[in-house]
């Protein structure tokens, strides 16, 4: 038995190494694809949970005007994509319960609408349960979010829930 070495041109070298070469940028960029795509993924959750804590922080402030203003709790109700304007300006000239009633609400759209962009907001009473509100603000999201009666689609909503008359 005869053994006879085998040999490969430059060219056939140089062709392997191309296609070596072109494997490994093809694999650095799945990778770096993939950091780019988990970079979104986490700069997305940190916008949400942003909204979130700024929805918080609205609905804490109308349940509190809601308590100081408890004989007109009423009038807070509103439905979602309702918007509220008053040009009584309870800063500058005094107020009625009820004319301090609209022009809080009022102030708190202006608020959302400055905080927290294409955002919204519904104030409920609570069925079965009298003197009780639910306070749902909603801020768009991509997700898809599960049935709820309290928050519309395409939306993730902070809901509270609060008594203002005691």
């Amino acid at each position: 038995m005869q053994l006879t070495a085998s040999t490969h041109s430059w060219q056939d070298r140089a062709g392997l190494a191309m296609l070596e070469a072109l494997a490994a940028l093809l694999v650095l960029t799945a990778g770096a694809v993939g950091v780019l795509w988990w970079q979104q993924q986490a700069t997305l959750r940190q916008q949400q949970h942003t909204y979130q804590f700024i929805a918080m922080g609205l609905a804490s402030d109308l349940a509190d005007r809601m308590r100081i203003n408890a004989s007109q709790s009423a009038l807070y109700a509103m439905h979602w994509g309702e918007s509220r304007q008053t040009t009584q300006d309870c800063f500058v000239n005094a107020c009625s319960w009820t004319q301090l009633a609209q022009w809080d609400i009022a102030q708190w759209q202006q608020a959302l609408r400055a905080q927290l962009p294409k955002g919204d907001a519904s104030v409920y009473p609570l069925p079965g349960l009298t003197g009780w509100w639910g306070i749902s603000v909603g801020w768009p999201t991509n997700k898809m979010a599960a049935n709820s009666t309290t928050c519309p689609p395409r939306m993730q909503c902070w809901n509270l829930w609060v008594r203002p008359q005691r």
